[in-house]
């Protein structure tokens, strides 16, 4: 019997300064180390300019510093992300090919355990630190069709339920819905565990696009989470996974305008929450994205999403996410953009049973709210002060939780943050 989704049990807290102390500290020496590396890279892609090369690089580090109230925690989670860049046409001959990886290195505390939440804290945050393979693909694009076929290991949510207004609150619900990021046995192909995946995407007429993706049905090695495998097994079946939907664009590229509508699905059965005889996993979901606000002072983007799951063999049954993104709230001398945004998730009726049948009260739904402000001090980094509340975490009826915390987000290579 698959057992029912609790996270009512917090971390051992034996020696707590250490554990309090030990990852905070890492994560500030990692931060240290990142912004001198970020000093120096402005004169090496200076450098690198003048010589033109078949190799792009860049990255980013990003850390969390987060205290909670309940329980009393202060910690922090971080993520360094390099990537590369080669030019098929130069290396191969291949033109219209583009090569790409990345590396991670995850490292910090685990504040998303600690509170004991079902859809997260940090989208830092992951279950084991270590360094590890992360996208890297090959895709080539047909212009004259307009389709582009990608292959490797690569993350779904880079393009499938994702809205850019959503981007900079660091909830994981906000990066993808809980309803789609709860399935599969060691979760759908999205970070820290990418799966070997095949993707196509159809530019159709006036900005609509069709996209669909066939991936491992199990990304990873769920018994060693810190590890990059590949690993296809008849038993682990697929995902397949289909979007449709529009995209505004104009010369200069894409706007805010957007909205989609996607589907999912594991070909292999999933275990039932109740014991049951197991089911197909499968879901849909739809996004919409559009500017509600656009003067001299600020433009404001909107952003909403939802999502539904089978209620059988999920948790969560429901998803919904809202929020906006305020760009130059106050103008040219204050914050870059304002951040709001609220995610609820609401459990199913058999998880809600399995719990009652264990002696646990627990409650519909749970619901956190983000707002956030960011700034940027320089032009490779950016901070961002946050605050988060959350009521009825991991479902338990009458809990709630305070966290503030601040994002600080380091740039390497040519883009800014």
């Amino acid at each position: 019997m698959r057992r029912p989704h609790s996270f009512s049990t917090i971390a051992n807290t034996r020696n707590p300064s250490v554990q309090r102390c030990a990852p905070l500290a890492a994560v500030i020496v990692a931060s240290l180390a990142c912004f001198a590396v970020s000093a120096a890279s402005e004169d090496l892609q200076h450098d690198a300019a003048q010589a033109p090369s078949v190799w792009k690089w860049g990255g980013v580090y990003k850390t969390d510093l987060l205290r909670t109230n309940a329980p009393r925690l202060t910690t922090g989670v971080g993520n360094l992300n390099l990537r590369v860049d080669g030019d098929a046409a130069a290396l191969l001959g291949w033109d219209d090919t583009a090569l790409h990886t990345e590396l991670l290195w995850n490292h910090g505390g685990k504040p998303n355990r600690r509170v004991a939440t079902v859809q997260g804290i940090s989208n830092l945050e992951v279950a084991q630190s270590a360094a590890r393979m992360y996208a890297s693909w090959i895709e080539r694009e047909f212009k004259t069709s307009g389709t582009r076929v990608l292959f490797g290991l690569y993350d779904l949510n880079s393009e499938f339920y994702a809205t850019d207004a959503s981007g900079l609150l660091i909830h994981p619900s906000f990066g993808i819905g809980i309803d789609f990021s709860q399935s599969g046995r060691n979760g759908p192909s999205i970070f820290p565990n990418l799966g070997l995946s095949l993707r196509i995407r159809q530019a159709l007429a006036d900005g609509h696009y069709v996209q669909v993706a066939a991936i491992d049905g199990v990304p990873g090695d769920p018994d060693n989470p810190g590890r990059t495998v590949i690993r296809l097994r008849r038993d682990d079946g697929a995902l397949l996974v289909a979007e449709f939907g529009w995209q505004e664009r104009d010369a200069d590229g894409p706007k805010p305008g957007h909205w989609g509508i996607g589907t999912w699905r594991y070909t292999q059965r999933s275990e039932r929450v109740d014991g049951g005889a197991p089911q197909p996993n499968q879901g849909v979901y739809a996004l919409a994205q559009t500017l509600l606000f656009d003067r001299d002072a600020a433009r404001t983007t909107g952003f909403v999403r939802a999502g539904a799951a089978n209620r059988r063999v999920n948790g969560v049954d429901l998803a919904f996410d809202a929020g906006v993104m305020v760009e130059r709230p106050l103008g040219e001398g204050g914050p870059s953009a304002f951040t709001a945004g609220v995610a609820v998730a609401r459990f199913a009726r058999a998880q809600r049973a399995a719990q009652a049948a264990l002696g646990v009260a627990s409650a519909s739904n749970e619901t956190a709210l983000e707002v956030g402000a960011r700034w940027l001090p320089l032009p490779s980094l950016a901070l961002q002060p946050l605050l988060q509340q959350v009521w009825h975490p991991g479902g338990r009826s009458g809990a709630a939780a305070t966290i503030v915390g601040l994002r600080l987000e380091w740039t390497l290579g040519p883009s800014k943050p």
